[in-house]
């Protein structure tokens, strides 16, 4: 059970924005939908960060006082770390100054309760040229592969525990994947934090990326 396991409803016509997203989330077991393509990215970097244990698009509207005057504001998302730790997050391009009061807004409510909040932006959402490509590819097959055999999953991981790391190429035709699923097996073992992959942020995903085991 956690604070926040579904979003407050929002129609597409509640939003001027042109972009709307909504896909199957792994993570959390349901259809996810934002607004933005930046909304998007955050929770794309969410899904697939396995330090992330559930997160809540649009969890929680509230008010504050600003200058005597009521002001409504709706968070962006809520996330619960595996360490345990909760923080509320603001979505905003840096140059949009329509948002600088919505993201001022939300910092004062979480400053007033003793809460963590973060500003999330395009420098710190694209923290390279093809994370969020990457990042794409990955969670599309993540979200479509399920484990057929544990043993088969012991000895896959076995496997890669005691190479370390290997070109994805390598991995591909070292006959321990089944045809054509080496890079959908590796993207859920890349969900789970099991594997990593070496410049994921800055290289096109391709045969030459290496994986590096980081253990379960």
């Amino acid at each position: 059970m956690y604070r926040y396991e579904a979003p407050i409803k929002r129609p597409r016509s509640s939003n001027y924005c042109s972009n709307y997203w909504i896909f199957y989330s792994r993570k959390v077991r349901r259809s996810v939908s934002v607004f933005s393509n930046l909304e998007y990215e955050n929770i794309l970097t969410l899904e697939m960060n396995p330090k992330v244990e559930w997160y809540c698009e649009y969890p929680f509207e509230t008010t504050v006082f600003v200058s005597g005057k009521e002001e409504k504001i709706l968070f962006d998302v809520w996330v619960k770390y595996t360490d345990g730790r909760e923080v509320y997050q603001g979505v905003s391009y840096k140059s949009a100054s329509e948002s600088h009061k919505k993201i001022a807004m939300q910092a004062k409510w979480c400053i007033q309760n003793g809460l963590d909040y973060e500003f999330r932006n395009e420098n710190n959402i694209r923290t390279g040229a093809f994370l969020i490509r990457n990042l794409s590819i990955l969670a599309a097959r993540a979200r479509r592969f399920s484990v057929q055999s544990v043993n088969a999953d012991q000895m896959i991981i076995g496997f890669l525990a005691e190479h370390r790391r290997a070109s994805l190429s390598v991995l591909e035709n070292s006959g321990r994947f089944e045809d054509g699923r080496a890079l959908a097996y590796l993207a859920d073992l890349y969900f789970r934090g099991i594997i990593n992959f070496r410049n994921i942020s800055d290289e096109c995903l391709s045969g030459n990326m290496e994986v590096v085991y980081i253990g379960k």
